[in-house]
């Protein structure tokens, strides 16, 4: 009897570990097809950018926006919010970093089967369209996923650069076009929109 159970309790292990063996050679020829995808790909334009849109601001700005927070972290201390208070503190902690410390320099590589970004490749269809704006001094390329996170692949580029990515990007991808104008908060988040 206890050897039936044991001979069960090995046959049941040696299942498993089939399947483990399946699925690990599985994930080595999916490794393989994106190496051997990656080698196969054309590039068609690749260049260096900051990681992100960067103004540094004064400190007449900084100090205004954290006399704001400190208000509204005393706000929040008379309505007992402890824990937005924590929230709050993180944001300024971020606003801090981000206007005070500039950004890296990544490189961006647009081929024909797919594009990087930070060392990310995205296939075309995972994308569903591009576009352009301008945020301050610095011109953005916009490229719209079909995932939730991330939502949008942001390029930073240089305005003569526009026509060549654009020209590249249609054949893969369709242009958005905003028909009607463009609201105030996607212009202040997204940059202003620039018709090609």
């Amino acid at each position: 009897m206890a050897t039936k159970e044991n001979e069960n309790k090995i046959e049941k292990l040696e299942a498993q570990l089939n399947l483990l063996k399946a699925e690990l050679e599985y994930d080595t020829v999916l490794k393989k097809e994106k190496k051997k995808n990656k080698k196969n790909a054309n590039i068609l334009y690749q260049w260096k950018a900051p990681s992100r849109v960067y103004q540094k601001w004064d400190k007449q700005k900084i100090y205004t926006v954290f006399l704001w927070l400190l208000v509204i972290i005393v706000l929040l201390l008379f309505i007992k919010q402890y824990f937005t208070i924590i929230v709050v503190i993180a944001l300024g902690f971020v606003i801090y970093a981000m206007t005070n410390y500039p950004p890296h320099e990544v490189e961006h590589t647009i081929t024909d089967q797919n594009v990087i970004w930070f060392e990310k490749t995205y296939s075309y269809k995972d994308l569903s369209n591009f576009w352009f704006s301008k945020r301050g001094e610095y011109t953005i390329l916009n490229i719209d996923t079909k995932y939730r996170i991330p939502a949008r692949l942001v390029y930073i580029i240089e305005d003569e650069d526009i026509k060549k990515i654009r020209n590249i990007l249609k054949e893969y991808l369709p242009y958005k076009e905003f028909k009607k104008k463009q609201p105030k908060l996607s212009q202040i988040i997204d940059g202003i929109y620039i018709s090609v």
